[in-house]
């Protein structure tokens, strides 16, 4: 029986997760289509992280056993930090029984750890394949032999292969698109797809951490925007963990500050197959953060129907949405008054969902993902 494990390095917390949610919510494209490898070829396949509770413990899910292993830690406190975890109990376990195929999950800087731990890889004769996220990378001795040794590297938007390639550090490396796929059956549109807004009653929403760097306040605003130009009949739906509480706090002297509580709800992190009635029902996304490699929300919003109000940055929102044809893509100058021109005029908004959907069912489906993955198993 072939051992796949997907090895993410790092924390929960160093993450920005809640650590008791993974199994719902972290990476779970890669879980679905890693679930299903097991269950059409009976592979056994594990999902690793580290965890700061003193002792490791797993959980099962499906055919998934999600594994957690105690961090290492140091008296610099170096823990604490994203790249800097280490865990030697994660060691030991890869040492004892290497997986045939183990997948590193890791920002495209990399990690010490990353790089100790494929040495132990190959020196057992097996393969690992380097997962990248983030926008940047490092290049040094220490990266460059990382990758050269990796089986091939994974990334999630063409944009990012492009990028790669022409960088000396990848300079003839086999990286592969690996494109991060929705569950259509799932996340599907209503039998309201059909009918458009008034322009008069708005539903707009956003799913994801609350945290600095998804730039809610930059919704509130176009709420406020919105009902200055005579949409006084809006409800935003902000959905998701608290990560920061100092955010949170700031996010509601907003709301206060300009009248907003009846327009605004704050909802508490929503089981997976719990977003789809808040996707279908909502008239646009907003997605203004500018630091995103792909986003899988703005994939989930389009599959259910509704288009998503993104700003033009490098990675995801960019490679998805066309402006005005399957959502809207601007710069932050102009973020606001697209959203009005959108609402001002709504003739064009059945097409654009229909565009948004069939983007989606075209290059965004789970079937996408999981045959990529067989792809880069089967190899």
């Amino acid at each position: 029986m072939k051992k796949i494990n997907l090895l993410h390095p790092f924390s929960a917390k160093a993450a920005g997760v809640i650590e008791e949610s993974i199994p719902e919510y972290h990476s779970q494209i890669h879980a679905k289509v890693l679930n299903k490898l097991a269950e059409d070829e009976g592979y056994n396949c594990k999902i690793d992280y580290f965890t700061q509770r003193l002792r490791f413990y797993n959980v099962k899910k499906k055919e998934l056993l999600y594994r957690f292993f105690p961090l290492s830690y140091d008296l610099k406190g170096d823990y604490k930090k994203f790249r800097k975890q280490k865990s030697f109990k994660c060691f030991k376990n890869y040492t004892d029984e290497t997986p045939d195929i183990t997948i590193i999950n890791m920002s495209a800087h990399s990690s010490l750890f990353s790089y100790e731990i494929s040495k132990i890889i190959l020196a057992k004769g097996k393969k690992y394949i380097a997962m990248l996220g983030g926008q940047h990378f490092s290049d040094n001795k220490r990266n460059r032999e990382y990758y050269a040794n990796a089986d091939h590297i994974l990334v999630h938007t063409k944009s990012f292969k492009n990028i790669l390639k022409k960088e000396n550090l990848f300079k003839d490396l086999d990286i592969r698109f690996f494109p991060l796929g929705v569950d259509t059956g799932l996340f599907k549109p209503d039998e309201n797809i059909n009918k458009y807004s008034s322009g008069k009653k708005i539903k707009l929403l956003y799913v994801g951490m609350i945290v600095e760097r998804k730039r809610i306040h930059i919704s509130i605003g176009i709420v406020l925007e919105l009902i200055k130009n005579g949409f006084d009949n809006i409800c935003f739906d902000i959905i998701g963990p608290i990560i920061s509480n100092s955010y949170f706090l700031e996010l509601n002297s907003l709301i206060k500050k300009n009248n907003l509580e009846a327009n605004i709800n704050f909802i508490n992190q929503l089981p997976y197959k719990d977003l789809i009635p808040y996707y279908q029902a909502a008239d646009l996304f907003l997605f203004p953060s500018d630091r995103e490699t792909f986003g899988m929300v703005i994939i989930e919003a389009m599959a259910c129907g509704t288009p998503v109000a993104a700003i033009n940055c490098f990675g995801g929102p960019s490679e998805v949405i066309k402006h005005n044809i399957n959502g809207m893509l601007t710069s932050l100058e102009d973020y606001s008054l697209s959203i009005l021109k959108y609402f001002g005029d709504p003739t064009n908004h059945i097409q654009i969902k229909k565009n948004a959907i069939q983007t989606v069912l075209n290059d965004y489906s789970l079937k996408n993902t999981y045959t990529a993955l067989q792809k880069s198993i089967n190899d």
